[in-house]
């Protein structure tokens, strides 16, 4: 079956499993990257990592793809956007998660919060092998959490692809501080559905007029299709064959394909 990206507004593309692996470009993304855009079709990207848009425009332009952080949406910043919108403009946050999210909470105005006595408003919790997720800072979360502050996972992911195999995600750290403070997380990256549709309103898109390209069924597929996106799963991260055999529906892509050369 031909790709047919002019049946679309826009082609979003998940990240780390679909476009690269950290700092080693997946083959063919990149070229279909490039000719998407040579025939004017609009290009987001959207991922579940802690960074910001800005440094992950600044990852992409390592592999040649440039682009605006503006259509760079991730799930860090997201993460942000929510607590700063709850809390207003001098909320108290405790960061278990990266220096990129420590950056984007000291632009957007929030108060560092880094002990576990303190007033805390909300915690912020991305993946477990982070540099503000140590064993230490974890305990604080704990605390804080106990004491009241709201948990809020950059994603829900359970694991993610990396060159070194798969590692576990923010929502795997989540589960563990949520279960133990006996609270109930929010989400802020995929699957969520304004994650998805954020990244629409600044390409100027109808998700019902968009395609996802993805490598993960809960995060990408699931996700994309709860706001009405196309979906075509690629098998270059997390997502095997086998796991297509028993799959609900919701989570079910419109296409498969081993990768993107079969969308060149």
């Amino acid at each position: 079956m031909k790709f047919e990206p002019d049946a679309y507004d826009a082609v979003l593309f998940d990240l780390d499993g679909t476009l690269y692996h950290e700092e080693r470009p997946i083959p063919a993304a990149v070229e279909l990257v490039h000719r998407l855009r040579g025939r004017g079709t609009k290009v987001g990207f959207l991922t579940n990592s802690t960074s910001s848009p800005a440094r992950i425009a600044e990852r992409l332009a390592r592999m040649d793809v440039r682009v605006d952080p503006q259509f760079v949406y991730t799930a860090g910043a997201a993460a942000v956007d929510l607590a700063m919108n709850q809390f207003g403009p001098a909320a108290r946050i405790f960061n278990c998660s990266t220096d990129g999210v420590a950056e984007m909470l000291s632009d957007a105005g929030a108060v560092a919060v880094n002990e576990p006595d303190a007033p805390c408003d909300a915690i912020i919790v991305g993946a477990p092998y982070n540099g503000f997720a140590t064993e230490e800072r974890r305990r604080t979360a704990l605390y804080l959490l106990r004491g009241g502050a709201a948990l809020v996972g950059i994603c829900a992911d359970r694991i993610f692809p990396s060159a070194r195999g798969m590692e576990f995600g923010a929502g795997a750290l989540c589960a563990m501080l949520a279960y133990a403070a006996n609270v109930t997380p929010v989400f802020a990256g995929k699957p969520e559905p304004e994650f998805f549709t954020n990244l629409c309103k600044r390409l100027r898109a109808d998700p019902a007029r968009c395609v996802l390209l993805g490598d993960n069924l809960e995060s990408d597929v699931a996700g994309a299709r709860r706001v009405g996106m196309d979906t075509i799963l690629v098998l270059t991260g997390v997502a095997t064959r086998e796991d297509l055999l028993n799959i609900p529906d919701d989570k079910r892509p419109g296409r498969v394909v081993q990768d993107c050369f079969e969308l060149m």
